[in-house]
């Protein structure tokens, strides 16, 4: 079986969740099938980084691409009937790649990442095309719009939303098949494409083996609450002013050394302004491993309030036996038991409360993390998740 695997952007490295899922789906489908991914390239190593990807033993394409200029970005935003976000990826070199392609190559199916480049879907005249839908994205930017205090950005918002709901709508009755992160997701999706598509739900994963729990985990345990993900990503960085603002000083009232790490890349001028604030509140940036900051902290939080999808986050920190506190849209899509294998809270005070009774009590918090690796073992292994995809795959081409 050969696939073309269509992406917005070169999933390496590996420091976002979105890359992680791209990649990891990718590497699922390069053990039964002949792989020829085709991105575009915004950065300037991605010539480098690809051979990360064809270690796999596949062919990578990059397609030179440049970010829109802010002018560009407001024009897309006013005057343009479709999002920003669906504009920015329609470039002409990326057609005729790809048209170039299916005249010298046969493919037996195409998977296309995200709803970003479904506007590709038109150059495989009768090639069944799958859609890996990350996010439900008319949703999140609707969530950003109910949490915006500044008119005009919540207008904005809620403009964007329109837009992309109308376009997901009509792109995904164009594909074989739909996937989503999450039951959440696929009730949502269905209510806007009702009957039209299958949509089958492939949950994010997570790498158990990489992931793993240290022997000496415990040891070298400080005092400290971590948070991981991308800054320069709207919902991760709502989630941490929320946290600094609303949560973080009713646990200081209790725990006044407590330390508070955000482990994640780009983070803006507002958010680095929280550390030069409080020394107790350390911003990294990027790091090259997540895994020695969560495994040094007592609790992983996640309090988001934008979302869609599934957090990896989670995944990755219930895997490395780690306790975690999160809000109700944070943990969306997670089959998880709440009080068992993760703690959920939603209002800021009973988000505090939760925290502190893990930094309290370390055996509840050591509990909690064996009972979240055990979770992910049985139900979010990426392995688990390339089965179910083997089988979509290959029973929709031979059908």
């Amino acid at each position: 079986m050969n696939v073309l695997f269509l992406a917005p952007r070169l999933p390496w490295p590996l420091d976002t969740g979105g890359r992680l899922r791209t990649f990891n789906l990718f590497k699922q489908l390069s053990k039964i099938a002949r792989m020829h991914m085709v991105s575009f390239s915004f950065e300037s190593r991605d010539e480098e980084w690809k051979k990360e990807i064809e270690k796999l033993g596949v062919r990578v394409t990059l397609v030179p691409a440049q970010e829109s200029s802010s002018f560009q970005r407001a024009w897309n935003i006013a005057f343009k009937p479709l999002p920003h976000s669906i504009v920015k990826y329609q470039i002409p070199v990326m057609k005729q790649t790809l048209e170039d392609l299916t005249k010298s190559e046969h493919f037996d199916a195409i998977h296309i990442d995200h709803i970003h480049m479904a506007y590709y879907n038109d150059c495989f005249k009768g090639i069944p095309c799958f859609l890996d839908a990350h996010n439900v994205e008319y949703k999140i930017w609707e969530r950003c719009g109910e949490v915006e205090p500044m008119l005009i950005k919540k207008l904005l918002y809620y403009q964007q939303s329109s837009k992309m709901k109308i376009y997901e709508a009509i792109k995904t009755k164009e594909f074989k098949g739909v996937f989503t992160c999450s039951a959440d997701d696929k009730k949502i999706l269905s209510e806007i494409t009702p009957g039209d598509v299958p949509i089958y739900v492939i949950p994010n994963g997570v790498d158990t083996e990489f992931n793993s729990p240290d022997p000496a985990q415990g040891s070298n345990e400080e005092e400290a609450i971590v948070f991981t993900g991308s800054m320069n990503w709207l919902p991760n960085e709502d989630a941490i002013t929320f946290f600094c603002s609303q949560i973080l000083p009713l646990i200081w009232q209790k725990k006044e050394s407590v330390k508070f790490y955000v482990v994640g890349k780009h983070p803006s001028p507002m958010i680095k302004d929280l550390a030069r604030r409080d020394p107790r509140v350390i911003i990294t940036g990027r790091v090259d491993d997540v895994r020695p900051y969560i495994r040094r902290a007592r609790v992983s939080i996640v309090p988001l309030r934008i979302g869609g999808g599934t957090r990896l986050k989670i995944l990755e920190a219930m895997a490395l036996s780690q306790a975690i506190v999160s809000t109700s849209i944070g943990a969306e899509g997670i089959e998880y038991t709440d009080g068992k294998n993760i703690l959920v809270g939603d209002s800021p005070r009973d988000f505090a409360d939760k925290v502190l009774a893990l930094l309290n009590d370390p055996q509840k918090s050591k509990k909690i993390g064996m009972e979240g690796r055990k979770f992910v073992c049985e139900k979010y292994d990426w392995n688990i998740i390339g089965q179910k995809l083997k089988t979509i795959y290959e029973g929709s081409i031979h059908a």
